[in-house]
C-alpha cells in the first residue's frame, strides 16, 4: 500500500506529477490516463496523450520480438546475461561485454548481427584472428539459412584470386549487410573502414584490436564519430580539460559499439576515448567470487610437501620464492615420480601438457606478474594450489635505505606531535622520495627514528640482523590461489590453496590480512582427503550449458558514492560506465550482472508552494508534493520549487536531481531486478521509497536491502533478507517531515520577521534543548562553592569542600576486598558521541561525519543506533581476536540486549586499530586520517572489553582525616585478575598504609555543584529525557552553533549567546506549547506508533494540522 503522496517528474509518460499509488501500479498519471483498468498503450493513445511511455512500451515490445528470434536461431531463450545484453543493444547503447567463459558471448554477437541486419542495418564483426572469421561466418550462414536476404560478407587471407576479387568489389560498393573480418584487417583498411558508417560493430576480442592506438579511432569512425570530436577530445584528456564542450552533433555516434572485455588493463590514454565518447570504460573480467579452504602446514620439508602432493594427485599449481629453490624442489618431486611442467623451462609446452592432463603438477615463482599467478584460467583444471613459504616483501628499516611508505608513516607520526612543523609540511604526497627522506634526516634522530619504527609497526615481522620488515603480500597470495577457483558458465569451482609456513608470526600477518581482504578463514591439515573430494566433486556437476542456471541482472542502489566505492572494491568491479552524472560499477558475481550507483543522498523534499507549505489539504486528507531536490552551483543553495534560477543568489547554474532519477530508471530498464541498499534506519528508508515507486513503472522487481555493516559478509546477509520497503516507516518520515516544515516554517518566519534576521529558525526538539542549555546555565550560576584540593606524598589527589589549610593527614584503613569490575556495554550513539567528544575535544558533528566514513568504508556496523546488543557474529570476532593474541581465556560472550534490527557500534572485523594502520600504509585498506583511527580504536576497545571476563582488584577503603575534616575513598590497589582492562586500563594506586601522610600541594578555588552542558553531556541528557533520536542528536546541536545561538566557552562547555537567549524568550512566551519537553517527547512517541503501525499517520498530520492552527491564529 502506497502513501498517496505526489511526487514532481515521475509519470512515466508526460514526466509531470504523479501520486506514488500509481507508480506503485506502473500507471502514468491522472491526466495522460484518467482510468486505471485496462491497455495502458490503448488508453493513452485513446486519450491522446502517449508520449514518454511509448519508449518502454517500445523496448519490451522489441526485446519479446528480439526473444523469439534469438530462440529461433539457437532453441535457447536469452540467459541473463544475453537479456541484459540485448536489452543495451536495443536500447542503442555501447558496453563492454564483461563475463565469464561459458555463457555465449560470440553467440549473442552473431545473433545480434543477424537482428540488426534483418532491421535493415550494417554489421561488422570483428575476430583476432582468421581461424574465428571463418567459423563466426560458418555459423552465421547456418543461422541465417531461413533470412535469404541477409548478404554476409567476410575476409581471409586464404580467399581465392576470384573470391577476393568478389570480396573487394562488394566491400567498397557496401554490397553487405554484416561484415566478419579480423583484427589485423582493421589494422589495414583504415581508410576505407573510417568512410563507412555501422549501425553496430562487434568486437570479440578487444585485445587484439587495442595492440594498435589506430584501431581505436577507426572503430569510434566505424560507428560515425568525426575524427574531429575523436581529435578534440584527445586533445581535452591530455589537457585534463572537460571533454563535454565539444559539440554535441560531433560526438553523437550514429552506430552501436560492443566490445568483449579485456584480460589485461588497457594502457595509455586513447581506451579513454571510449569513457568521453561513449560512456563506458573498457572492462576485464575479474570477479571477487571464491570458494577456498584455506590450509596452513607448518612442517616445512620435502618429504612432507611430496606426502601432501600425493593426497592431491593432480590439477596443482606449485609457488616457490626463487628459481633456484624451485628447481631444488621440482627435482626431488620428479625422482619420486611426479610429473610436473616449470615456467622456467619452455612454459607453452608444459602448459599444453598440464591442460590437457599429462603432467599432474605446474611449477612457477610466485610473482603478482608471474606466469602461474595471473596467465592461467583452467577452471576444470586447476584445483589446487601450494605455496611453498608465504609471498612476501622485504624492506629496509634504515633510514638511508627505508621505501617511502616507512618514511610517510613515521614522519607523519612525528608530525602529530609537532603542530607548527606539520602546518609546513601540509602535503607529504608532493615531495619526491628524496626530498621526503632528506627532511626526515633533518628533524629526525636516530633513536627517535628507531621508536618510530618499533612504535609504527608493532605487529611486523622485523628481521634485525638485517635490519628489515617483512610484510606478507597478500595480493599475490590471493591472485595465485584464486586460480583454483573460478566461475565457469553458471557455477564456481571449488579450490583449496595450503601454505607451507613454518614461521607463526608471518603466517598471523598473512592470516589477519587475507581475512580483512577476502574474509577466508583457514583450516587443519586433517580436512584435505574431504576438500579433495568436494573440490572434484564440484567439477562433476558443473553443466558447460549455460542455461542451466539463469542468471539475473541487478542494479544496486546505495546512498553515497563512498559506500558503493567500498562494495564494489570487495565485488572486485569489471567495468566501469557513466550515465549522465551517474558512475556505475559493473561487477560479476556467482548469481549474475550486479550494477552498483548512488543515488547521492535524498533525491526528493517536500516543496513550498502547493497548498500549505508543500502539503495539498484535500477532502480532509493530506496529500504531500514532493519535488526533486535542486542545488546551486554558485551558492550551494538546496531548495525544490521549479525555478529557472537559484532564489537566493540569482545563478542560472542549477544542479537538478532530477537527472539521477531519470538515469536509474534508464538503469532500471536494461535490468532484471533493482536492490535499494540505502542506509538502515527511517531516513534510508524514505529515500529507498523515492526511488522505489520512480523506477516501478519501467521494473516491478524492486526489492529493499538493510546492510548493517559494509562488507561482503553484511552484503550477503542482506542478498539474503531482501523485503519490500516498509511504507509505515516511509510514512513516519513523512510525519516527521510535515511537521518540521509546518511547525519549523511557522515558527522561523516569525522569528525572522520579529529579529529582521533571515538566518534564524526554530524547531520543536531544537528550541527545547536550547531552553535546557539557558535553564542549565541558570542552575550553574546559583551552585557555587568553595572547594581545596590535596595532594598527598603518595601522589594521590582528593578534595574537601571550604577552605582549609591543612600540612598533613592521617589515613586510617576501614576495610579491603576483592571486587570484579563488570565492562561497560559497547557503544550506540549517545555513548559513543559522549565519549569521543569528551576524549578528543571534538563538535558532536565532527564525530558523526568520522563515524560516517568509518561505516561507509567497511570498518564499523551503523553507526546511527541506541542499541547495545552484539549479535554472535559479533562476539565470533571477538573471540578471534582474543584467540589471536592467545588470551582466549579471557573471553565471556556477552549480548548486551534482545534481538532486533540494529546491533551496537563494533568493529566488523578483527582488526585491531594497529593492524589498521599498517594496512593504510600498505595500501590494503582505504586512507584514513589519525583521528579516524583514535575513534576506531575507542570503539574497538570498547566492544573487545564487553566480550572479556570481569578484572579482579584488590580494593581499600580508607579514611583520610584530620582535625577539620574527614574523607572516605575507595581505591583500587592491586589487580588481582586481568580481563577487559588489557584493552582499557585500569588505574591502580600503590597501597595506603595506616599512618599520617604529607601534603604536598593544596589548591583552594571556586567551582559549581551543577555543571554546565558540554556537547557530550547534552547527547546523553538527549537521550535519557527521550528527546530526538540517535541520527539527529548531532544535528540538533550542530544547528544551534550555525543559528549562532549558542557557543562553547575555553572549557569546551556550552553556553547560550544573547541572540539564543532572546530567542527562546520569543518563543517560550508564545509558543510554549509547542516546544516545551513534554509535548515534543510525546510527539516523538506519536511518530513512533506510526512507524510500527499503531497509528495511521494521516490522523496524527490532523492533529498537527489543527496544533498549527492555533500557531497562525496568534499571528
Amino acid at each position: 500500500m502506497a502513501t498517496g503522496a505526489k511526487y514532481y517528474h515521475s509519470c512515466i509518460n508526460c514526466g509531470g506529477i504523479n501520486t506514488d499509488t500509481r507508480n506503485e501500479k506502473g500507471l502514468p498519471c491522472e491526466v495522460c490516463l484518467p482510468f486505471e483498468d485496462g491497455d495502458i498503450l490503448k488508453g493513452l493513445k485513446l486519450n491522446n496523450s502517449l508520449k514518454g511511455y511509448e519508449k518502454y512500451w517500445n523496448l519490451n515490445q522489441q526485446y519479446k520480438e528480439f526473444e523469439e528470434f534469438f530462440f529461433s536461431k539457437i532453441n535457447k531463450k536469452p540467459t541473463g546475461y544475453q537479456r541484459f545484453w540485448a536489452k543495451r543493444l536495443l536500447l542503442s547503447k555501447s558496453f563492454t561485454l564483461v563475463a565469464p567463459t561459458g555463457v555465449g558471448k560470440t553467440t549473442f554477437g552473431l545473433i545480434s548481427a543477424l537482428w540488426i541486419a534483418k532491421k535493415g542495418g550494417k554489421v561488422a564483426l570483428v575476430f583476432p584472428t582468421v581461424s574465428l572469421v571463418e567459423q563466426a561466418a560458418k555459423r552465421l550462414i547456418e543461422f541465417s539459412k531461413e533470412d535469404e536476404d541477409v548478404n554476409i560478407l567476410f575476409y581471409t587471407s586464404s580467399l581465392k584470386k576470384k573470391e577476393r576479387e568478389k570480396f573487394e568489389k562488394n566491400f567498397s560498393e557496401g554490397n553487405y549487410d554484416i561484415l566478419v573480418i579480423s583484427s589485423q584487417f582493421i589494422s589495414k583498411r583504415k581508410e576505407q573502414l573510417s568512410q563507412k558508417v555501422f549501425d553496430l560493430v562487434f568486437v570479440d576480442d578487444v585485445d587484439a584490436v587495442l595492440k594498435s592506438s589506430k584501431n581505436i579511432d577507426t572503430l569510434l569512425n566505424m560507428i560515425g564519430i568525426s575524427q574531429k570530436a575523436i581529435d578534440s577530445t584527445l586533445d581535452n584528456l591530455k589537457k585534463g580539460n572537460n571533454s563535454d564542450k565539444i559539440q554535441i552533433e560531433e560526438k553523437a555516434p550514429k552506430g552501436r559499439l560492443i566490445v568483449s572485455s579485456a584480460t589485461a588493463k588497457p594502457k595509455g590514454i586513447k581506451p579513454l576515448l571510449f569513457r568521453e565518447l561513449l560512456g563506458f570504460e573498457i572492462g576485464r573480467f575479474t570477479t571477487s567470487a571464491r570458494n577456498i579452504t584455506n590450509v596452513r602446514i607448518k612442517e616445512k620439508s620435502l618429504e612432507k610437501l611430496l606426502y601432501i602432493i600425493n593426497l592431491l594427485k593432480d590439477g596443482i599449481l606449485l609457488f616457490v620464492p626463487t628459481e633456484e629453490e624451485g628447481k631444488e624442489i621440482a627435482n626431488y618431486l620428479e625422482e619420486h615420480g611426479v610429473k610436473l611442467g616449470k615456467t622456467w623451462e619452455d612454459f607453452e609446452k608444459s602448459f599444453e601438457k598440464f591442460k590437457e592432463g599429462s603432467l599432474q603438477l605446474l611449477c612457477g615463482i610466485y610473482s603478482y606478474y608471474g606466469k602461474l599467478v595471473r596467465g592461467i584460467d583452467l577452471p576444470l583444471r586447476i584445483k589446487f594450489a601450494v605455496f611453498w613459504g608465504t609471498p612476501s616483501f622485504k624492506f629496509s628499516t634504515k633510514l638511508e635505505n627505508a621505501p617511502r611508505f616507512i618514511l610517510e608513516r613515521n614522519f607523519q607520526d612525528y608530525l602529530e606531535n609537532n603542530p607548527k612543523l606539520k602546518a609546513y609540511f601540509k602535503d607529504l604526497q608532493r615531495l619526491s622520495t628524496e626530498k621526503l627522506r632528506k627532511s626526515v634526516e633533518k628533524y629526525i634522530s636516530p633513536e627517535t627514528w628507531e621508536k618510530l619504527i618499533q612504535k609504527n609497526f608493532p605487529t611486523t615481522k622485523f628481521d634485525k640482523e638485517k635490519n628489515l620488515i617483512v610484510i606478507p603480500d597478500v595480493y599475490t597470495y590471493i591472485q595465485a590461489s584464486g586460480r583454483t577457483s573460478r566461475i565457469f558458465g553458471t557455477s564456481l569451482t571449488k579450490g583449496i590453496s595450503i601454505l607451507f609456513e613454518e614461521d607463526d608470526s608471518l603466517f598471523e600477518l598473512l592470516k589477519a590480512r587475507l581475512l580483512y581482504l577476502t574474509e577466508e578463514e583457514w583450516t587443519e591439515e586433517g580436512e584435505i582427503e574431504h576438500l579433495v573430494k568436494e573440490a572434484e566433486e564440484t567439477r562433476k556437476a558443473i553443466s558447460t550449458d549455460s542455461s542451466s542456471k539463469d542468471m539475473k541482472s541487478r542494479m544496486i542502489i546505495v546512498e553515497s558514492p563512498t559506500k558503493a566505492q567500498t562494495i564494489s572494491k570487495f565485488l572486485e568491479k569489471s567495468s566501469t560506465r557513466r550515465y549522465g552524472s551517474l558512475m556505475v560499477h559493473e561487477s560479476i558475481t556467482q548469481e549474475g550482472i550486479l550494477l552498483l550507483t548512488a543515488s547521492k543522498g535524498h533525491l526528493y523534499d517536500l516543496e513550498t508552494k502547493t497548498g500549505l507549505h508543500g502539503v495539498e489539504i484535500n477532502d480532509g486528507r493530506f496529500i504531500p508534493y514532493y519535488n526533486s531536490i535542486k542545488r546551486c552551483s554558485s551558492c550551494g543553495a538546496q531548495f525544490t520549487d521549479e525555478l529557472p534560477r537559484c532564489p537566493y543568489c540569482n545563478s542560472d547554474k542549477i544542479d537538478d536531481k532530477k537527472k539521477i532519477l531519470e538515469a536509474l530508471r534508464d538503469i532500471a530498464m536494461e535490468v532484471d531486478e533493482v536492490i535499494i541498499a540505502t542506509d538502515p534506519d527511517v531516513e534510508g528508508e524514505k529515500i529507498g521509497w523515492d526511488i522505489s515507486q520512480y523506477i516501478k513503472p519501467v521494473n516491478k522487481n524492486v526489492q529493499r536491502i538493510e546492510m548493517h555493516e559494509i562488507t561482503k559478509f553484511g552484503f550477503d546477509k542482506a542478498i539474503r533478507n531482501r523485503r519490500n520497503c516498509d511504507v509505515n516507516l516511509v510514512k513516519s518520515q513523512i510525519v516527521r517531515r510535515i511537521e518540521d516544515r509546518w511547525v519549523g516554517f511557522e515558527l522561523s518566519l516569525r522569528l525572522q520577521k520579529n529579529f529582521q534576521n533571515s538566518n534564524l529558525s526554530a524547531g520543536r526538539v531544537q528550541s527545547t534543548v536550547l531552553g535546557w542549555i539557558l535553564e542549565k546555565e541558570i542552575e550553574h550560576s546559583k551552585s557555587k562553592k568553595t572547594v581545596t584540593q590535596f595532594t598527598l606524598d603518595n601522589g594521590f589527589k582528593f578534595e574537601v569542600d571550604g577552605k582549609i589549610d591543612v600540612d598533613e593527614v592521617e589515613v586510617e584503613i576501614v576495610e579491603e576486598k576483592e571486587q570484579a569490575l563488570s565492562p561497560l556495554p559497547p557503544f550506540n550513539t549517545p555513548s559513543l558521541l559522549t565519549a569521543a567528544s569528551q576524549q578528543f575535544k571534538l563538535p558532536v558533528q565532527q564525530i558523526m561525519e568520522i563515524l560516517q566514513t568509518l561505516f561507509e568504508l567497511g570498518f564499523i556496523t551503523y553507526h546511527r543506533t541506541d542499541s547495545t546488543r552484539i549479535s554472535s557474529t559479533g562476539q565470533k570476532i571477538a573471540r578471534s581476536y582474543l584467540e589471536k593474541i592467545g588470551k582466549i581465556t579471557l573471553f565471556s560472550e556477552r549480548e548486551w540486549g534482545k534481538e532486533g534490527a540494529h546491533e551496537a557500534i563494533r568493529p566488523v572485523k578483527p582488526i585491531s586499530p594497529e593492524e589498521l594502520s599498517e594496512f593504510i600504509t600498505e595500501k590494503i585498506a582505504a586512507y584514513l586520517s589519525p583521528m579516524h583511527i583514535k575513534v576506531y580504536s575507542l570503539i574497538f576497545n570498547r566492544f573487545m572489553a564487553s566480550q572479556m571476563t570481569s578484572p579482579v582488584v584488590i580494593n581499600q577503603k580508607i579514611l583520610i582525616k584530620n582535625g577539620s575534616f574527614q574523607v572516605e575513598r575507595e581505591v583500587p590497589v592491586k589487580l588481582q585478575e586481568e580481563g577487559w582492562n588489557i584493552f582499557n586500563p585500569i588505574t591502580v594506586y600503590t597501597p595506603f598504609e595506616e599512618k599520617k601522610y604529607s601534603v604536598v600541594s593544596k589548591r583552594t578555588y571556586t567551582t559549581h555543584t551543577v555543571p554546565l552542558f558540554t556537547q557530550a553531556s547534552l547527547i546523553e541528557e538527549m537521550q535519557k529525557r527521550n528527546i530526538g533520536r540517535p541520527s539527529t542528536y548531532a544535528k540538533i546541536v550542530d544547528i544551534l552553533f550555525k543559528r549562532k545561538y549558542i557557543i562553547e566557552d575555553v572549557y569546551k562547555r556550552l553556553r547560550t549567546t544573547a541572540l539564543g537567549r532572546k530567542v527562546y524568550s520569543y518563543l517560550s512566551e508564545r509558543y510554549m506549547n509547542y516546544i516545551n519537553e513534554e509535548t515534543t517527547r510525546q510527539l516523538e512517541k506519536l511518530m513512533e506508533s506510526v512507524e510500527t503501525g499503531e497509528k495511521d499517520y494521516q490522523s496524527v498530520l490532523k492533529n498537527l494540522y489543527e496544533e498549527l492552527n492555533e500557531i497562525l491564529i496568534k499571528n
